[in-house]
């Protein structure tokens, strides 16, 4: 099934997403640096995400987990001149690379890139930070449940939550598989289910040429 999955990404692309050069550009040399290009979201995913900052007028968003800025541009590219990204990536040599990406890239919008664990970095921003609009969580899976009330505490109502990753071929369902990244991510169902800060919220099963994984979707209430 991968190889169909993957034909079939494919074929979405070449009729809905456009050539893009600078995306083009960003995966070229973060292919070139060595880094796992799988570890990115998908473009038809990369343009969801856009989508959903387009028809919510969002101007701030929050991401955490760089890795090399590929999903850094969807969403900065979404936005409005006024508008502001800040993504944080754990590892600094990925950072490094996500860095270069952004400045290659020559953005409309400012992109400030932050190093460190994403838990620690949104403990210290400053306490009159604004609130972010749409908040993407990529990062290490097993830290999604702190993630989760962190991102709340910079959110207002109506600010769109999107966690990446949160089905993993299945493995959320298997009772055998205790893996911390797993163990955080079922954390994380049960964080989302019945929050009294949520006002709703669900996940959709992907498959494609990332495999079969997921995402889930929340809004703020």
């Amino acid at each position: 099934m991968q190889q169909q999955w993957s034909e079939i990404d494919t074929y979405i692309e070449s009729h809905l997403l456009p050539q893009d050069p600078i995306l083009s550009q960003t995966v070229q040399n973060t292919h070139d640096k060595g880094l796992a290009e799988h570890l990115a979201v998908a473009p038809n995913q990369g343009m969801l995400l856009q989508m959903l900052i387009q028809m919510n007028h969002c101007k701030r968003v929050l991401e955490l987990g760089t890795f090399a800025a590929y999903s850094t541009m969807w969403l900065a590219r979404a936005l409005p001149a006024d508008g502001y990204v800040l993504t944080i990536e754990g590892r600094e040599a990925h950072a490094l690379v996500g860095q270069e990406n952004i400045n290659n890239a020559k953005l409309t919008v400012p992109v400030e890139l932050k190093i460190g664990r994403a838990a620690d970095v949104l403990r210290e921003l400053p306490a009159d930070t604004a609130p972010f609009d749409f908040i993407f969580i990529d990062a290490d899976k097993q830290s999604y449940p702190e993630y989760i009330d962190l991102c709340l505490e910079h959110s207002h109502s109506g600010t769109i939550i999107v966690l990446d990753n949160v089905i993993r071929a299945g493995d959320i369902i298997d009772p055998a598989n205790h893996k911390p990244s797993i163990e955080g991510i079922r954390a994380a169902y049960n964080k989302l289910q019945n929050h009294p800060q949520i006002l709703s919220c669900t996940a959709l099963q992907t498959v494609g040429c990332k495999g079969h994984d997921g995402f889930a979707i929340a809004i703020v209430k």
